[in-house]
């Protein structure tokens, strides 16, 4: 008869991995399949949405455990980052469509629909045309290439009257006083 207890205390251990840094050995660290399946639809909804809220609530895992294994897990971490693109080309996909179709609205007379109306986001449209042009926002030169030169030749014109125009005056000044 053995004086060990029954169980799984009395099934021997694999040994933990050797952490050959350190020469000690360390617990190993294995993802549960059910937490794995969970990182793997928020993955899937972050690259849906686009949302870390969003893609953590439909995996049913908190912001702050995904965040976690973002932090802690290099693969993850990719993984994330990919996701996160395709959910931002999505939503910027979606908006440019909202920009230009519009919002299409029921109009109700007396508890009917009567018709629909199309209402565009004009200011949707504005803060999409800045990110992708630039020069509407102001930080860009809004000149093409010839009507640059056009402007560098005005320019130079201007500058050679305004010499001659000096030069005049400076002429009327020393006839004046000599």
């Amino acid at each position: 008869m053995s004086s060990k207890p029954a169980g799984r205390k009395a099934a021997k251990a694999a040994p933990a991995p050797v952490d050959r840094r350190k020469g000690e050995r360390q617990p190993t660290r294995r993802i549960p399949f059910v937490f794995q399946e969970k990182l793997d639809d928020f993955i899937e909804w972050l690259a849906r949405t686009g949302s870390v809220s969003a893609a953590a609530e439909a995996a049913g895992l908190a912001r702050t455990q995904v965040y976690e294994r973002r932090r802690t897990h290099k693969r993850f971490a990719q993984a994330w980052s990919k996701a996160l693109s395709l959910g931002v080309d999505g939503l910027h996909d979606k908006a440019m469509n909202r920009a230009m179709e519009g919002d299409e609205r029921p109009i109700v007379r007396n508890g009917r629909l009567v018709a629909t109306d199309r209402r565009y986001d004009n200011r949707l449209l504005q803060f999409l045309l800045k990110a992708h042009k630039p020069e509407f926002s102001g930080n860009a030169p809004t000149a093409s290439v010839s009507e640059q030169e056009t402007m560098a030749k005005r320019l130079k014109a201007a500058a050679k009257r305004l010499e001659a125009h000096r030069a005049r005056e400076a002429a009327k000044k020393t006839d004046g006083t000599s």
